[in-house]
């Protein structure tokens, strides 16, 4: 473990599409540890980033941009089905949003940093992080949690197929948090 007491520890929160990561991410900051959202990171690279907005034009096609910034849906109802394509938006987003997280983390120095990372595993953060806390939930909490938030059923059900199935993140975690399961704050 890299963390010694007095100094910092790091706790990586992944798992599957609406398995309930965020909602255990947010439990680690409300007693007290700093958060550290990847996709918030992704997020704003996509909407700041000229250089990633020109990769992904040109990965994808000039169709990807809304104004200044990535159309995320679109962006998203292009890779989610197709393992390829999602593949090379890894290979262009990975990188940024890697740097932006440990240079977020560096600034912490000391207590516990939570990240929040939907592709911890996939993105080769569990060598970064001193814990690997993976939430689950069955698909079918997966796919009502996700249409709950406006995702279709079909672009739902893509999005799991086309993830690191829980049953190998499961794998390589400290900790297994079952999100279906009453969790005590």
């Amino acid at each position: 473990m890299r963390g010694e007491m007095g100094k910092k520890t790091i706790i990586g929160v992944t798992g599957g599409l609406a398995t309930g990561k965020t909602t255990v991410a947010d439990m680690f900051a409300a007693k007290g540890a700093v958060k550290i959202d990847a996709d918030a990171i992704a997020h704003r690279l996509l909407d700041e980033d000229g250089s990633i907005r020109n990769q992904i034009m040109l990965a994808f096609g000039s169709d990807m941009l809304m104004g200044d910034s990535v159309d995320r849906r679109k962006l998203a109802s292009k890779v989610f089905f197709d393992t390829e394509k999602l593949r090379v938006l890894c290979r262009i987003m990975h990188p940024a949003i890697i740097s932006r997280v440990t240079e977020e983390t560096g600034n912490v120095k000391e207590g516990v940093v939570v990240i929040d990372a939907p592709l911890l595993i996939e993105a080769g953060l569990t060598d970064f992080v001193d814990i690997v806390v993976v939430v689950t939930a069955g698909a079918g909490t997966q796919i009502k949690r996700a249409t709950d938030r406006g995702i279709s059923r079909d672009e739902a059900e893509g999005i799991i197929a086309n993830q690191m199935p829980l049953a190998e993140k499961e794998k390589l975690a400290d900790y297994i948090i079952d999100s279906e399961k009453d969790i005590a704050t």
